[in-house]
């Protein structure tokens, strides 16, 4: 476990309250100087990937509103304004489906209505979805499972090889109910992969999500429903 020690005095943080311990890095609520809360996040050497531009991607789309603001950055810390409230997930999980999958569609038109600068440390759509091109099925998949992933593969590489430059954003990457926070009508997204390509890429992730959603998410009308609304906005 990284130790947020060196961070707390520099920063002049007090009371850290564990909020993750596993993955690619940690986070805790912490108190700043003026009694208002934080969120510390440290990676873990060599971990993160994409993720590891999230204070960059947080910076160019602070006009949006939002997103946490970016208070403090050295090396693997970063340290977050905070985002109170519950998640789309909860909201999701408890039963608000349309209501969370609305809000969720409202999050991504607002994160896109100012087109963020796309120039710097972002990695690009095409390598960050890569793992489908160089998916190797396993002993046991039927054929039809492998018919089905060679034309998902396929479906990918004519849409990485047609992404208009009117259409290209930064994108948050990994957009979806479990990573938008907040209550009624203020709501912020975290921990993004920080990518640029093709906009529509933006509510992929929310297909298959939130945790705990997945006999929704599966559900035919269900991704009709998502796929009306999220297009509309």
């Amino acid at each position: 476990m990284p130790d947020p020690g060196p961070f707390l005095a520099a920063w002049r943080l007090s009371a850290p309250l564990p909020l993750k311990q596993q993955g690619h890095a940690d986070v805790w609520r912490v108190t700043c100087h003026d009694g208002r809360f934080a969120a510390l996040k440290i990676f873990r050497p060599g971990r993160g990937g994409n993720e590891r531009n999230a204070a960059a991607w947080h910076r160019r789309h602070a006009v949006s509103g939002l997103c946490p603001d970016v208070l403090a950055e050295d090396g693997d810390a970063v340290l977050y304004t905070w985002a109170s409230g519950q998640s789309l997930g909860d909201r999701f999980r408890d039963g608000a489906h349309d209501a969370a999958d609305a809000r969720l569609g409202q999050v991504m038109a607002g994160l896109h209505a100012a087109p963020a600068d796309t120039s710097g440390p972002f990695a690009a759509l095409a390598e960050h979805a890569r793992a489908l091109t160089v998916f190797t099925a396993p002993p046991g998949f039927s054929d039809t499972q492998r018919a089905d992933m060679a034309r998902a593969a396929a479906l990918q590489a004519q849409l990485l090889a047609d992404q208009p430059s009117d259409r290209v954003r930064l994108l948050h990457g990994d957009l979806h109910h479990d990573n938008v926070l907040g209550s009624g009508e203020t709501w912020a997204a975290i921990d993004p992969k920080a990518v640029v390509g093709d906009v529509h890429f933006e509510p992929a992730n929310a297909f298959r999500n939130p945790t705990g959603g997945r006999m929704q998410a599966l559900d035919r009308t269900r991704i009709t429903r998502r796929a009306d609304l999220w297009s509309a906005t």
